[in-house]
């Protein structure tokens, strides 16, 4: 083996292994194939909330996000219930591109979320889903790389836009939108790798986490709102993507026959189990959430259901906005009116709170709990001596809680957010993170009482989400000094870098959360490469905010997504 091995590196957003097995069993994947059996594979446990701002963030620093301090797309304003967008500048700890570099190694990266602006590396970067636009100052680097690129290759897409295809009915349009944008990447892959010299290359493809998001319903047809009709057109798309990957998996493998080759992913892919659209009402349900429109004498209540009753009309046009008109126009109005997109939002997720009385809170759709703290939450009713008991209620009615449907559990799993993040950004991340039961579509919760009858089953209301992540993503590598025809138990997702920066020879922070996955190489290999380590540069980060108009396009994006609510 060479002294100095390249590295091929293609992440798959999202990709499972509950897909690609039985795809590539049945000969349909036939180089993911090849990959696994000629080399090492594993589940690849994500991040705690499997989301895909701090799972690729831990995938860049192989820190956990205590550490590297993001949780989501967004985070809370310190002293408010309102929120910032987010991007890679925020980020605290030293990627393993910047590391690389350091030493001398040529890199090239493309699209990791959560990666604008794009670092001064040793090589070429184009930036990810944070980026505003491929116009954007920063999305490139050198500055000049996107010119050459475009020159020579075509436009570039950042992210297709497959949400307001969907709102407007064009699915067609969306799933075109979904091959073009990974066949673009691709084209961009092909030339940096063959116009460059590189020791290590990677690149993210969107297209599997954004067609089980879309198209997952139309596949599986155990999902409450499969439609046999659309299924006829679009039940493959999912395979389809799968396919194309794989095939794009071959040209770019094709192209560096002497590099080591590793696939992974930032987390798993399922059905959207629609747990966390119920938590408030759970909330509300038990006593610890209560809302404005509530029976009783509250102070400020009625002036406060006065205002609600005024913005009815107003978040009616809102929503009608968002379902009818394309991404362009809705980004005109943004630009147009700033400010009134966030104060909606802010008024269809908590306008109807009642904080004097409210104890816990869900923030939208996201998996998770927040106790309204005093001294932290504005409205802050809940005294630090209260909080672990109330913590530890949530949590046990949480366990003994029903789906209202088949009045199973609905809960796998309930975590206090120090039994998984450490750091000194811990404190940022929600108080309590929900794993839901993966086998089925949630209809609703309560928690039983006695002598009272389960409520009724709500109809269920459309979502344009229909998938989900999971806990556990992919881990493939083959190549030289790599065991040949392996698989082990598992690796977690900040193990990546480590094992990165080994296999180029180079050694290892000591402040990183993973470790090399050592069972991933031949022994003999590893005797002759001991694992080497450095001291670490801790963490810092000086992002920026976004301005009007880049938070304009970013909320948009990740609003349709998703990601935000």
């Amino acid at each position: 083996m060479s002294s100095h091995p390249r590295l091929l590196i293609i992440g798959l957003d999202g990709a499972t292994f509950d897909l690609i097995r039985p795809w590539a069993a049945a000969g349909k994947l036939p180089n993911i194939a090849r990959l696994m059996e000629t080399g090492v594979s594993a589940p690849l446990r994500s991040v705690p909330n499997q989301n895909s701002a701090p799972a690729w963030s831990s995938f860049a620093t192989g820190k956990n996000p205590g550490k590297h301090g993001i949780f989501y797309f967004d985070e809370r304003i310190e002293g408010t219930y309102n929120k910032r967008y987010l991007n890679g500048g925020f980020r605290q700890g030293e990627s393993w591109w910047m590391i690389a570099s350091g030493y001398g190694k040529v890199v090239g990266v493309i699209n990791v979320p959560m990666s604008f602006p794009a670092e001064p590396v040793k090589g070429v970067m184009l930036a990810g889903l944070d980026a505003p636009s491929v116009d954007s100052p920063g999305f490139g680097y050198p500055p000049d790389l996107m010119r050459e690129l475009q020159t020579n290759v075509g436009e570039y897409t950042i992210e297709p836009g497959l949400p307001s295809y969907m709102k407007m009915g064009r699915k067609d349009q969306a799933e075109k939108a979904l091959f073009d944008t990974a066949n673009r990447r691709a084209a961009y892959a092909r030339y940096l790798m063959a116009s460059r010299a590189w020791d290590v290359f990677h690149i993210t493809f969107t297209a599997p986490d954004n067609s089980h998001h879309f198209f997952w319903k139309d596949m599986d047809p155990a999902h409450p709102e499969h439609d046999p009709v659309d299924a006829v057109r679009y039940g493959d798309t999912i395979e389809r993507v799968y396919r194309r990957m794989d095939e794009i998996i071959g040209e770019l493998t094709a192209l560096a026959p002497d590099a080591a080759v590793m696939l992974m992913s930032d987390h798993g892919g399922g059905f959207n189990q629609r747990g966390a659209e119920y938590l408030n009402d759970w909330l509300a349900s038990i006593g610890l959430l209560h809302y404005l429109d509530e029976q009783g004498p509250e102070k400020g209540a009625i002036k406060e259901r006065i205002k609600q009753t005024a913005l009815a009309p107003a978040k009616w046009g809102y929503n009608l906005v968002d379902r009818t008109m394309p991404r362009e126009t809705k980004l005109k109005l943004v630009k147009l009116l700033p400010g009134v997109r966030e104060r909606m939002e802010m008024a269809l997720t908590f306008g109807n709170i009642d904080w004097s009385r409210t104890k816990a809170y869900a923030y939208g759709a996201r998996d998770d709990l927040w106790i309204n703290l005093q001294g932290r939450e504005p409205g802050g009713i809940v005294s630090p001596s209260e909080y672990e008991a109330l913590r530890d209620e949530i949590i046990a009615k949480l366990h003994a809680s029903r789906d209202v449907l088949d009045h199973q559990p609905v809960l796998e799993e309930a975590i206090k957010r120090e039994q998984v993040y450490h750091g000194p950004n811990a404190h940022k991340s929600p108080d309590i993170l929900i794993r839901w039961k993966t086998t089925r579509v949630i209809r609703g919760i309560y928690l039983p009482q006695p002598g009272q009858q389960p409520p009724a089953v709500p109809p269920l209301s459309p979502n344009l989400n229909n998938g989900g992540h999971r806990l556990h993503g992919i881990f493939v590598m083959a190549g030289p000094g790599v065991r040949q025809g392996s698989a082990f138990d598992e690796g977690v997702l900040w193990d990546l870098a480590p094992t990165i920066l080994h296999y180029l020879a180079l050694p290892v922070p000591d402040d990183m959360d993973g470790r090399v996955l050592a069972e991933s190489f031949d022994p003999t290999w590893l005797d002759e490469h001991p694992i080497s380590f450095s001291e670490g540069a801790g963490e810092s980060g000086q992002g920026a905010d976004y301005d009007l108009d880049d938070q304009a396009l970013i909320d948009e994006r990740l609003r349709g997504l998703g990601y935000v609510q």
